[in-house]
């Protein structure tokens, strides 16, 4: 009779967690607004730091860090705007925080990017362009 007081449970089925940067987002199936925003933020982040597959873990972390603090100072700016209760030390902190983030995001894109011909540099070739144009 100990058999029968031993409730019997069955496995729970657990929802698949859809995201395309790999990040399983807890008690999330990915349909979301903040997860399609979170995706979206993702996406612009590695953009910005030329993604495309090349970024490393510690990058991936950066961004995803980054796009969790975009989303949280959106939802406390929005109930600021709603006219709630918002803890400003709360805001102070989070914006701070996304801001010092984001510098480090837009410092390190800044690096990656090929540096510009300088003026001259342009010139030269343009001239060298018409120079050949005129001798064809």
């Amino acid at each position: 009779m100990l058999h029968a007081a031993v409730k019997q449970s069955r496995p729970t089925k657990r929802r698949p967690r859809h995201t395309r940067s790999g990040t399983a987002l807890p008690r999330s199936d990915g349909r979301t607004i903040a997860s399609r925003r979170f995706r979206q933020l993702v996406e612009e982040f590695e953009k910005e730091l030329g993604g495309d597959g090349e970024l490393s873990e510690v990058d991936r972390s950066l961004v995803r860090q980054a796009a969790n603090l975009v989303q949280l100072n959106e939802r406390i700016s929005a109930d600021v705007a709603a006219g709630a209760q918002v803890d400003a030390d709360a805001l102070v902190r989070v914006s701070s925080e996304m801001r010092r983030v984001l510098s480090v995001i837009r410092a390190k894109a800044t690096k990656r990017k090929p540096d510009a011909p300088s003026l001259q540099d342009y010139l030269a070739a343009k001239a060298a362009l018409a120079d050949e144009a005129e001798d064809s």
